[in-house]
């Protein structure tokens, strides 16, 4: 055998084992027993990635039960919202938002004159409630009180998604026996009966106009479409201020946007939502966004904001958990894998952290907070009745 015969021959041999030690590999990924995860995305979100790389600062080892670890800052951050979803048949009027605004505090909206839209969505609670749950609805079980900060931005609200647009969904509170119970006929007629409130939607929608139910949502959608946050810490920081975070919340936004938490895969900037439905896995019995669509994954929920976090307790769906640290607790442990809940996100993995980083990723969460858009809360409602919101 020559040597150029004796060449070929060790290359074809290293060929084969090189097939076989693949086949052997693809063979061992397909047997794997744990099921694929099921997520119903429904416009996916792009983040920014991160370039060149600064170091946090360091964190002393007397602050944690393990050592912690120098994490990137990500550079190029997204702050700046895109121009609001316009709603054609409901064009955005100072005048129409001035009517939603008293309409938005006024007892007058319930059947008993003693429940107004901010009973529920309390401004100083991040427009959220403070209650784990609302009441059950006859097709819903109770769940917590979504916020209504940057709601104009979503595509999808509650957290199964069943409505997508303000006008609709302001339309279920008003009229469902669990919450104001009104009838719109009866409640136009309540309106009509009321000069103030005459006038005020005869200048929102033109005089002459015959008030409708119709004008009533659409007032108070107008309103809810300014309750925007949007001048946070973050938001300066990000837009330059390298001042406008602490040291520990800049730690704390290295850890959100790394690969260690993925956090901000699912709370994306610049609203640190998306408008996805997914698995965490916290125990309960809602089947979420299965109760709404039949190829809904069960037990699947609208990813909500983080804007004004620390306002909004307790979270998630059924308010389970009293406090954001309770909340890091439950992601960092696997969420729902701890207790072989099906189909939890493939994001949600689990994650080291020490005592430090944790409180690092809560502060960073406050860094989140802004309400300087806050509305003025009218002193008397236009109906004469008392002002109704806690």
């Amino acid at each position: 055998m020559n040597l150029q015969n004796s060449i070929n021959l060790k290359r074809l041999f290293l060929t084969f084992v090189g097939v076989i030690s693949l086949i052997l590999l693809l063979a061992s990924c397909s047997n794997s027993s744990e099921p694929t995860p099921s997520i119903e995305i429904i416009v996916p979100t792009a983040i920014t990635a991160p370039e060149t790389p600064s170091t946090a600062a360091a964190v002393s080892s007397n602050e944690s039960t393990v050592a912690a670890t120098a994490v990137p800052l990500p550079t190029n951050l997204l702050y700046q919202f895109p121009p609001m979803p316009k709603a054609l048949e409901n064009p955005l009027t100072p005048q129409k938002v001035e009517l939603g605004r008293q309409l938005f505090f006024d007892p007058v909206l319930s059947v008993n004159n003693e429940m107004s839209c901010a009973t529920c969505h309390q401004p100083e609670m991040g427009f959220s409630d403070g209650r784990p749950v609302s009441e059950a609805r006859a097709d819903i079980p109770g769940r917590n009180v979504s916020t209504l900060w940057n709601s104009g931005y979503n595509q999808y609200l509650l957290w199964d998604g069943r409505e997508t647009s303000l006008e609709s969904q302001a339309q279920l509170p008003l009229t469902l026996d669990s919450e104001m119970a009104n009838d719109p006929a009866e409640l136009v007629a309540r309106l009509q009966a009321i000069p103030a409130y005459v006038d005020l939607f005869e200048t929102a929608f033109g005089s002459g106009q015959p008030l409708t139910f119709e004008q009533i949502t659409a007032a108070l959608s107008a309103f809810q479409r300014t309750l925007v946050s949007e001048n946070s810490a973050y938001d300066r920081y990000a837009a330059g201020d390298a001042t406008a975070l602490t040291e520990q919340q800049k730690r704390g936004l290295a850890l959100f946007f790394s690969d260690t938490t993925h956090c901000s895969q699912c709370h994306a900037p610049p609203t640190f939502a998306s408008e996805t439905f997914r698995v965490i896995g916290v125990d309960s019995d809602d089947p979420g966004r299965a109760g709404v669509r039949p190829e809904g994954v069960y037990g699947a929920f609208n990813v909500p904001t983080l804007r004004n976090i620390t306002q909004t307790a307790p979270y998630m769906h059924d308010g389970s958990f009293a406090t954001l640290p309770q909340v890091v607790e439950f992601y960092a442990a696997g969420g729902g894998r701890v207790h072989d809940f099906e189909y939890v996100d493939p994001l949600i993995k689990g994650f080291t952290l020490s005592t430090q980083e944790k409180a690092d990723l809560v502060a960073f969460l406050d860094a989140l907070t802004d309400v300087s858009g806050l509305p003025e809360v009218p002193e008397t409602a236009v109906s004469g009745l008392p002002v109704q919101y806690k």
